[in-house]
Parts: C-alpha cells; sequence; structure tokens
C-alpha cells in the first residue's frame, strides 16, 4: 500500500512514523483507537495515525506488546476500511 502512494505522500509518512518511534503519544500525530462499527475490516483495538489531513495510517500492539502498522491510505479509503461511511 505504501509503496502506491504519491512520493510526497510517502516521505510524510515516513517522517510521521520516525516520530512514532520515538514517541507514539506525540500530538502532532493526532492518534485515537478506531471504534468497532461492525461494518469496518481493521482489527480490533486499532489506532488511527493522521499522516495528513487527507492520509490516515492505522496500527494495532499485538500480543508481544509490539506496533504493527498495517494499513495506510487516503481519508476516503480510510473511512471504507473503518466502516465509517
Amino acid at each position: 500500500m505504501f509503496d502506491e502512494l504519491p512520493k510526497r505522500i510517502q516521505e510524510l509518512a515516513s517522517k510521521a512514523f520516525r516520530k512514532f518511534t520515538i514517541d507514539p503519544t506525540a500530538k502532532g500525530l493526532r492518534s485515537h483507537p478506531l471504534k468497532d462499527t461492525g461494518k469496518g475490516k481493521h482489527v480490533p483495538g486499532s489506532v488511527s495515525v493522521s499522516i495528513t489531513m487527507d492520509y490516515r495510517a492505522i496500527y494495532y500492539v499485538d500480543e508481544n506488546n509490539t506496533n504493527i502498522w498495517y494499513w495506510i491510505g487516503s481519508h476516503a479509503d480510510y473511512d471504507q476500511f473503518t466502516g465509517n461511511f
């Protein structure tokens, strides 16, 4: 998914990920837990991270307490993936 993003968004996503590795709770990431609407395809307990106002990434924390970033895309695709449409 990352490879299909526009180059500028890839750069911003990489920057956000580096920031995340230093401080996952950094305010600039505008992260928040996703609600389970029953319509989404996201992993329960997932968290959204803002890359820009138009792009989001999603991660969850696995059983080893490792943050797994597993989805990235436009806000419109995000709404479809999370069931927030």
